[in-house]
């Protein structure tokens, strides 16, 4: 569907007190609840399915800046390959940015596109990263897969997570 033109966006305190509080109550979720699930593959990142609204919702600059903050955030408790939340955030609030001009991004099927592109992004400098770890070629094909995995489980969690901040408009 191609976009119909509508005014860019812009911040709002009951929007973005919205929108602070439910990252929150997600990266609590990531932290204490998905990290612990026994298969690595099913350990998918909610967060960044979280930059697609913000990206929606507020200027670019303010969209870098909160992608920087909870990218920083989720790298400090994940504790391995700094910096990896911090880009995939940012590339994610860059491409939706580009892409909102072009498409109708309150269509689920664009939302699970843009943050499965990203999220295989991620998937990809996080089996990059493992692959220099000394292991057989077992556990690499079953690191890749697994990550595979977890790009299919964020594209399909994604509309779910978005679904919240995106839709309720005329709430406020």
């Amino acid at each position: 569907m191609i976009r119909s033109i509508q005014p860019g966006p812009t911040l709002s305190l009951s929007r973005t007190i919205k929108i602070v509080l439910y990252t929150f109550f997600v990266l609590l979720v990531q932290a204490h609840l998905v990290s612990r699930l026994p298969y690595p593959a099913l350990r998918a990142d909610l967060l960044l399915a979280l930059m697609f609204p913000v990206a929606m919702e507020w200027p670019p600059f303010a969209g870098l800046l909160w992608a920087s903050f909870w990218g920083f955030v989720v790298d400090n408790f994940s504790g391995e390959f700094w910096g990896l939340h911090v880009a995939s955030y940012c590339v994610a609030i860059c491409l939706v940015h580009m892409a909102s001009d072009k498409f109708d991004c309150h269509n689920p099927f664009y939302q699970m596109c843009l943050v499965g592109i990203c999220s295989l992004g991620q998937s990809v400098a996080m089996g990059l990263f493992l692959s220099f770890m000394p292991m057989d070629f077992a556990s690499l094909v079953a690191l890749w897969i697994g990550l595979g995995i977890r790009t299919i489980l964020a594209m399909t969690l994604a509309p779910l997570l978005i679904f919240p901040l995106l839709n309720q408009r005329g709430s406020f």
